[in-house]
C-alpha cells in the first residue's frame, strides 16, 4: 500500500510537469483491434513476415506470440524451451536475430537482467513452435545499490538494435528522464554502459529505431496520458546533440501503451496492456513530423513468397512504379537484383547472393510510397 501511495504521488507530479512541457503537440491513434485473452500484459512487438509478435510481460510464460493483424486471432505460439519470463518487456531484431529484453525491474533489486537472443532462422524453421536462446546478462555498471526503491532509475521497459550494439532505454521513477545503456549483441556477462540521459518529463515504456526515417521513438506516459517522444538523427555518440521532441495524444480505454513497431517512415504499430479502463489493444500511429507514405501494409500490394530464397515477386503496382530500393537494418541500400516482369505484370526480384536476414522493401510510385518487409532465408 505505501509503495501504492508512492506511485500514486508520483504519478500527479508528472502530471504537473506534463502541463508545463513546450513540446507538448496533439494527434490521434487509430485502434486497430482488441487482443485476445491470452496477451492482456503485452509489452513487446515486431512485425515480421507481415505478422506481429508481442509476448507478455511480468509473470508470463515464455512465449512469443504471433497474430494476423487483420483479425487479431493468435497463429502461432513459440515457446522459449531455455529461457523464463521473470519480466519480459520488449521485443527488437536485426539481420539475424531476435532479441527479449528480460529488463523490467521495478523495484531496482533485480541481479539477474537478461536480453535473450533468438535466431529468426530457427524462429521461423521450427517444426514444433520450441525454440532454444543465447543469452546476454547484464548489470549496470554505475548501480551499486540492490536493496529496492519505488523511486528506483534502473527499471527499464525499451529496447533498441542500432548496428553491433543494443541500447536500453531506462523507465527512471525517480527523475523522469531516461538513461541510454549499451550492450553488445555477442551472449556472455557484462556491465551496461551509460552511453546519454535524456529529459522525458516521464515514464518510458518502449523504443523503436526506424531504418527509413533514421530516428528512435519512444513510448511514454504521464497520469494525463502517452505520449511518443521522438529522437531525430539518432546517434549515440553524439546524444548531447539530438533534436528531441514529445507528442501527446488521445486514447480511448487503457492508455499504457507497452510496445511500439515501425512499418515504414512515418506509421508505426502500438499495443496498450489491459487496465482498469479497457482492454489490451492493437493500435496504428500516422505521425504528423514525416512525410506521409500511404497505409501500410497495403492489401493491394503483395510481396511473395515471404520469407523468400531465391526469388521474389510483388504484385498490385503494375509497371507504373519510378523506383524499387532494398534496405537493410542498417539503413543502407543494397544493389538491386536483376528485375523481370511475369505475364500477370508482377514484378520478379532474383534473390541470388542476398545474405539471410530482414529488408525493407521500398517501392516509390507516382502518387505514394510503399514500404513492405522482406525476410530472405539463405538455402543450406
Amino acid at each position: 500500500m505505501a509503495k501504492q501511495i508512492i506511485r500514486n504521488t508520483l504519478l500527479l507530479y508528472l502530471m504537473i510537469i506534463a502541463t508545463m512541457s513546450s513540446h507538448a503537440q496533439s494527434f490521434s491513434v487509430e485502434t486497430l483491434l482488441f487482443l485476445p485473452e491470452k496477451i492482456q500484459e503485452t509489452s513487446g512487438i515486431v512485425f515480421l513476415n507481415d505478422r506481429v509478435v508481442t509476448h507478455n510481460d511480468s509473470g508470463g510464460e515464455p512465449v512469443l506470440y504471433e497474430i494476423e493483424p487483420e483479425s487479431g486471432e493468435i497463429t502461432r505460439e513459440v515457446t522459449i524451451s531455455n529461457g523464463t519470463n521473470i519480466d519480459w518487456e520488449d521485443l527488437a531484431f536485426d539481420q539475424q536475430y531476435i532479441y527479449i529484453g528480460d529488463i523490467g525491474n521495478n523495484n531496482g533489486d533485480r541481479t539477474d537482467l537478461r536480453i535473450y537472443r533468438l535466431a529468426i532462422s530457427d524462429y521461423f524453421q521450427s517444426s514444433d513452435d520450441l525454440v532454444s536462446v543465447d543469452t546476454i546478462r547484464f548489470e549496470y555498471h554505475d548501480q551499486i545499490d540492490f536493496s529496492g526503491n519505488p523511486f528506483t532509475n534502473f527499471d527499464a521497459e525499451a529496447l533498441i538494435s542500432l548496428g553491433d550494439s543494443l541500447y536500453i532505454f531506462t523507465k527512471n521513477w525517480g527523475d523522469q528522464h531516461t538513461n541510454i545503456y549499451s550492450l553488445p549483441k555477442e551472449p556472455g556477462d557484462y556491465q551496461a554502459k551509460r552511453v546519454g540521459r535524456i529529459n522525458t518529463s516521464g515514464l518510458i515504456t518502449s523504443a523503436v529505431y526506424n531504418i527509413l526515417s533514421q530516428e528512435v521513438m519512444l513510448t511514454g506516459y504521464t497520469i494525463t496520458g502517452p505520449f511518443i517522444f521522438r529522437i531525430a538523427d539518432f546517434d549515440p555518440i553524439q546524444l548531447n546533440q539530438a533534436k528531441t521532441n514529445r507528442l501527446f495524444f488521445d486514447i480511448q480505454g487503457s492508455f499504457q501503451i507497452e510496445a511500439i513497431e515501425a512499418i515504414n517512415e512515418s506509421e508505426y504499430l502500438l499495443t496498450s496492456e489491459s487496465s482498469d479502463l479497457g482492454d489490451a489493444k492493437l493500435l496504428r500511429l500516422n505521425t504528423d513530423f514525416v512525410v506521409a507514405t500511404g497505409d501500410l501494409p497495403d492489401t493491394r500490394v503483395a510481396i511473395f513468397p515471404n520469407p523468400a530464397t531465391r526469388q521474389v515477386k510483388i504484385a498490385g503496382i503494375g509497371r507504373s512504379f519510378n523506383s524499387i530500393a532494398i534496405i537493410d537494418l542498417m539503413g543502407r541500400e543494397q544493389s538491386l537484383p536483376m528485375v523481370s516482369w511475369t505475364a500477370r505484370d508482377q514484378i520478379s526480384l532474383d534473390l541470388d547472393g542476398f545474405p539471410s536476414g530482414v529488408y525493407q522493401v521500398v517501392i516509390t510510385a507516382p502518387d505514394k510510397k510503399y514500404s513492405h518487409r522482406l525476410i530472405v532465408k539463405t538455402l543450406d
